[in-house]
């Protein structure tokens, strides 16, 4: 099976309470877009997933700018994919445990310390996980074989739906809003992989991948890449939808030195 829809290549097993959420994980969580004009107010909140809520943020009290105009947000509560890699959801917290050991705090008090901080890197950007619905059968397809820009497929399993992410939906949540309970599922590191490219490709690129370009030169589309290093080289190998393998070599030297401690996960 490709790596779109088989659960035992797409999620992980991995991970539970101890482990900090990551890019990739689906959790339980709020989305919103904010649109002009006023909703209702005094909402009761969803019992359900995939319920939503036209709520007032505010109303105006001028037409002319800059006053802000009446403004409502949709609010659903179902799944959302977290976006960020866990590099940038830590950040501000590693500059403080460098921070602190740099002024003389042992290691151990620097982490606790900072830990304890919960208005360290506060915000994170998710995005929704939807249902296909009615939409044409061509799109979906090229959604669930993660080729179309703005989705990314994801994987049915036992306590998930097949889904898509909408990243044109993206929204930014307090983290105390997705503690690391709410999270259903963890990508694999090679589902992680192709979230990362399409990330890029729809926030930067917009246009063919080095993996398109050899999906070109061969006629065939790549269903899984897996890497193996031997003593001096790095064997990556490129599986087809045939089920041919193409094997390339490459220098497998040692990177720049990775990065900081770990943060533990926040409940």
């Amino acid at each position: 099976m490709p790596w779109f829809d088989d659960p035992a290549t797409f999620y992980r097993t991995d991970v539970d309470e101890t482990t900090p959420l990551s890019q990739g994980d689906i959790v339980f969580a709020p989305t919103a877009t904010i649109a002009p004009g006023t909703a209702d107010a005094d909402v009761a909140a969803p019992v359900a997933l995939d319920s939503s809520r036209r709520v007032t943020l505010w109303q105006s009290g001028s037409d002319e700018l800059p006053a802000a105009p009446s403004l409502h947000a949709e609010v659903t509560w179902g799944l959302a994919m977290v976006l960020p890699h866990p590099c940038a959801m830590e950040k501000e917290w590693n500059d403080r445990v460098a921070e602190l050991e740099k002024s003389g705090m042992p290691s151990e008090e620097a982490l606790a310390t900072a830990n304890s901080d919960r208005s360290l890197d506060r915000y994170i950007a998710i995005a929704p996980v939807l249902a296909y619905g009615t939409m044409p059968r061509g799109k979906a397809t090229s959604i669930g074989q993660g080729n179309r820009l703005g989705a990314f497929p994801v994987c049915g399993d036992t306590d998930i739906p097949v889904a898509y992410v909408d990243l044109n939906r993206i929204t930014t949540v307090d983290y105390a809003t997705i503690p690391v309970g709410t999270r259903l599922k963890a990508l694999s590191e090679l589902a992680q992989a192709h979230l990362q490219h399409r990330l890029a490709m729809y926030f930067a690129y917009r246009a063919p991948s080095k993996l398109g370009d050899v999906e070109l030169a061969v006629g065939k589309r790549i269903d899984q890449v897996t890497c193996t290093p031997s003593a001096t080289n790095l064997n990556v190998s490129l599986i087809l939808e045939d089920g041919s393998t193409l094997t390339l070599t490459g220098d497998r030297r040692p990177g720049r030195p990775g990065p900081g401690p770990e943060r533990p996960a926040r409940s």
